[in-house]
């Protein structure tokens, strides 16, 4: 009994002094908490500052972190009428409250007053973005380990509502430090499991009922956020990302607008821009159209040739847009370096397959470059300096957060490398190229914006003395993109476009000659992208373009030359279309893409045309008579429509299937007594005597995500026919003939092969690898016989190469160190030999094979380059990186062209542009840290 009492005197005691223990640490840590709150007393040097001004202040006098936890910050200035005046007493005149804790933090609050007794390290010092309804604000917030949210995100208000039973959340999303459009971001509603994705002018629209939602929010590169939105009615809301750095350890989970699996796009390719500054590059020049050639279905005729050959079609088949503008030549220097500035570019992207309906006038394929719009925060520069280029590149705001500009420049001085070549006729050559742009982006208003872009570019050879080139590009264009009702989008653009050249020929003084051309486009554009909810877009629109080509006058260029004057006389054509598509959702599985475009051409005067003996040739010896068209009066017009459908099925989270077909017009082609493009080629216009281009392309693939969705795996197949197209007689001068019909052909092309990619995007090991095969044949028959190339035999195209293998690696050693390596392989293209020979007359005649018969050896090569990055200091006003590359590593001396010469014998010769190694050292700069 005795124990059991003093065990119950015991637990009694126990339980008093546990409660005076804990009475009296709660006594300590208040009086503490009151302690620690130092008595911030404010004098006139405060006055008349702005709230940042005047919270950094605070900060830095008291060592304290204030968190300002309300909707917006006031705009008037701080007003200080007495000295010594309290923290507390001067936020009560702005009916803000104050709050302390023990780690010096101050939390300032409307319409309430924290105590917490949270752990220590639940309030974070730093900054995020404080969404309010309709617009974006910089403030400090409470960030915590957790998940947590600030607040919720009031969208509409409920007198808005209308009953409905969805309502449109909408709203652009911007990169936080320079306010560019993030392209391709996503906005996942967790609770439905579906969202949006961002067009590339950085807008979004999606419908949702009435409720509360967390929106999960991320792009490549940016750091992911999130946010709780609560839904009345219709309400807009705009989103800053901030750019992210990514530790090489850390896994990286990101969303792609151009998923190879989800997306409905067959033989679609997109180059990010850190694929450009990591493939190793030739004399230093990153460049963009380079990457291009280590895709599957891209070649090219030879090293520093220019134009690509897409899926076995000619270089003309392709259209080149930059911010609009067409480009109808896309090469410095006869190939050797693109018209591209890769530092100005923010997005790359090529049709091979699917074009959507949007896009018209080629048969082969679109390659759209959209540069940036500018920094409208900041100023900031960049630049780089390799052996034969210097470039700068400038952006800033206008108006801040409204308005930018960027301006790019480049400029070549290559010519004390000519000076270092043995061969004297080298040597006393020069070559030179300029080119820049200047892109200017206005906000009108939060719907409304403004695109003015100008490009130049020009480029001045002279070979020796004896031959000299002169070849510019302009370009302009105007867009203007309004969102209609929150969530319909329409742009309307005014663009312009010129190419020409001169020409001066002096290797013989009889022979002397100077050529010049020129090719204006000037063309209108409207689209209206419709989309009645989130699985359902239908785009409708038109264009008109008027081209004008003057194809210039072949002049003697000396008193004693011999060449006859010839004024090759103007083109005027009129191409306009009307086009509808539709892209819908079908189902979670399947996508269904249709469209058709009608074009209109018109081939207009003034101009004289003749007409021929029928069942005859079309030659000079059988015109029979001619007619003459006055000015804009119409001599022939063709009506045509293209079809495009495209499906893709999801057979599993990770697998689709797709499918596409594609029919298209061409009214425009090249004239080029050459296998690659030079910059003496002309464009020529269809008209009475030359059909429109016609093609045909179906498409089939399989794609997967491999390996935890950290490989990426296509195959695709692909037939293709195009009906009239244009090719030569042999032995033709087509650039000095006034009657071209009278040396053209028109045929057929059939082309098909089979694509693989494999691509690792992510990862310290990153690149990819492709295999394709291809073939291409051309027949051109006839009843009459002088009508027949080959003997009315199909024969091999001109590009063809049947197989190509590209194998692109880089590898990152640490975020300082890079290195990077490429393998391309490919099958010579068919060539025409010389089989015999006999003579005649005394002189010796060669007699070919047929068309196409040969090929060159087949080619390959090796590249590689180290990247060493400066120190990466946060605080920096400068930033330095190296690349150290090598062209053509094993130094092959893979055969450019093979061609003869009649040295009492027939003998062969063959042609190497890179013989040999080629090393290069690019330094670049910009201002600012690493991240900036």
């Amino acid at each position: 009994m005795t124990n059991s009492k003093n065990l119950w005197y015991f637990v009694r005691t126990f339980k008093f002094l546990k409660t005076l223990l804990f009475a009296f640490l709660f006594f300590v840590l208040q009086v503490q908490f009151c302690l620690s709150q130092s008595p911030i007393l404010l004098d006139k040097t405060y006055n008349n500052l702005t709230w940042e001004e005047f919270l950094t202040k605070v900060e830095e006098d008291y060592k304290y972190h204030i968190f300002s936890l309300f909707d917006s910050i006031p705009t008037e200035r701080i007003s200080i009428n007495e000295e010594g005046i309290s923290i507390k007493d001067l936020m009560k005149s702005y009916q803000i409250n104050v709050s302390f804790d023990m780690d010096n933090n101050i939390f300032l609050t409307k319409n309430y007053i924290i105590r917490s007794s949270l752990s220590r390290d639940f309030f974070q010092n730093k900054k995020i973005i404080s969404v309010t309804n309709n617009q974006n604000k910089e403030d400090s917030f409470l960030d915590t380990k957790n998940e947590y949210f600030q607040e919720t995100v009031i969208i509409g208000s409920p007198e808005k509502r209308y009953g409905k039973s969805k309502y449109d959340l909408y709203g652009f999303m911007k990169n936080k430090e320079d306010g560019e459009p993030v392209i391709g971001g996503t906005i996942y509603i967790k609770e439905l499991e579906q969202g949006a994705v961002t067009t590339p002018t950085g807008h979004y629209s999606i419908s949702l009922p009435p409720g509360e939602y967390t929106l999960e929010i991320s792009s490549i590169g940016r750091k992911p956020d999130k946010k709780l939105v609560k839904i009345y009615s219709d309400g807009q809301l705009d989103i800053d990302l901030k750019q992210e750095l990514v530790a090489l350890d850390e896994v990286v989970v990101v969303a792609d607008r151009y998923d190879n699996v989800k997306n409905n796009k067959l033989g679609f390719e997109k180059i990010p821009v850190k694929n450009i500054r990591e493939i190793p590059v030739i004399l230093g020049e990153r460049d963009v159209m380079k990457v291009a050639l280590m895709l599957p279905g891209i070649q090219t005729t030879g090293e520093g040739s220019s134009g690509f050959n897409v899926r076995g079609s000619p270089a003309d088949q392709n259209l080149f847009y930059i911010n609009d503008a067409p480009l109808y030549n896309t090469s410095h220097l006869f190939g050797f370096f693109s018209v591209f500035n890769s530092d100005a570019i923010s997005d790359f992207s090529i049709y091979k397959g699917h074009i959507p309906v949007n896009y018209g006038g080629r048969l082969a394929s679109i390659f759209e470059v959209t540069t940036k719009n500018g920094n409208n925060q900041n100023f900031s520069a960049r630049g780089g300096i390799s052996p034969i280029t210097g470039k700068v590149l400038m952006e800033g705001p206008i108006v801040k957060g409204k308005g930018s500009c960027l301006a790019a420049f480049r400029t070549t001085y290559s010519d004390w490398l000519l000076k270092l070549v043995e061969d004297p006729d080298i040597r006393s050559s020069n070559a030179q190229f300029q080119d820049g742009l200047i892109n200017l982006s206005f906000d009108v208003t939060p719907l409304d914006k403004i695109k003015l872009f100008t490009y130049q570019s020009s480029d001045r050879i002279n070979l020796a003395g004896d031959q000299k080139y002169k070849y510019y590009n302009q370009g302009y264009s105007l867009r203007w993109n309004h969102i209609v009702r929150q969530k319909h989008t329409l742009s309307a653009s005014l663009v312009s476009a010129k190419y020409g050249y001169v020409e001066e020929n002096r290797e013989s003084d009889i022979l002397s000659y100077t050529h010049d051309y020129s090719l204006r486009h000037d063309e209108a554009k409207l689209n209206l992208e419709l989309r009645p909810n989130i699985n359902h877009t239908v785009s409708i629109g038109g264009n008109a373009i008027l081209y004008n080509l003057d194809r210039g006058e072949h002049l003697p260029l000396e008193e004693n030359s011999t060449v006859n004057p010839v004024v090759l006389g103007r083109e005027k054509g009129l191409e306009a279309s009307i086009y509808i598509g539709d892209e819908w959702d079908i189902t979670s599985r399947l996508n269904l893409s249709m469209g058709t475009r009608l074009n209109y051409y018109a081939s207009l005067g003034s101009k004289t045309v003749y007409t021929y003996a029928d069942n005859a040739p079309r030659t000079i010896n059988n015109i029979v008579d001619s007619l003459s068209y006055g000015k804009n009066q119409l001599i022939k017009d063709y009506i045509n429509p293209d079809f495009r459908v495209a499906l893709k099925y999801l057979l599993y989270q990770n697998t689709s299937v797709k499918a596409s077909y594609n029919r298209l017009y061409q009214d425009i082609f090249m004239l080029s007594n050459t296998i690659s493009i030079s910059p003496s080629d002309q464009w020529k216009l269809v008209d009475k005597h030359i059909k429109p281009l016609e093609g045909e392309q179906y498409s089939v693939g399989l794609y997967q995500k491999l390996f935890r969705k950290q490989v990426d795996f296509t195959m695709e197949a692909y037939y293709k026919t195009v009906k009239n197209l244009v090719e030569y007689k042999d032995g033709v001068d087509l650039l000095v003939n006034e009657i071209v019909e009278t040396d053209i052909l028109q045929g057929s092309l059939t082309s098909y092969g089979v694509e693989l990619n494999i691509k690792k995007p992510l990862g310290r090991l990153n690149g990819w690898a492709n295999y394709v095969y291809s073939r291409a044949t051309v027949l051109v028959d006839s009843d009459i016989e002088e009508n027949q190339i080959n003997f009315g035999q199909e024969y091999p195209a001109n590009f063809e190469k049947p197989h190509s293998f590209n194998l692109v690696a880089n590898y990152k050693f640490s975020r300082r160190i890079s290195f990077s390596s490429s393998l391309v392989y490919s099958t010579g293209r068919p060539i025409t030999y010389p089989v015999a020979t006999y003579e005649q007359g005394g002189t010796l005649i060669l007699h070919y094979s047929k068309r196409n018969e040969y090929r060159i050896p087949d080619y390959f090569r090796i590249d590689a380059s180290l990247s060493l990055e400066g120190n990466l200091r946060s605080k920096k006003w400068a930033h330095g990186s190296w690349m150290f590359s090598v062209y053509n590593l094993t130094g092959r001396q893979n055969a450019y062209s093979v061609y003869f010469r009649n040295e009492d014998v027939v003998k062969g010769y063959k042609l190497s542009i890179f013989g040999r190694p080629i090393f290069t050292v690019t330094y670049n700069f910009k201002l600012g840290n690493y991240a900036s």
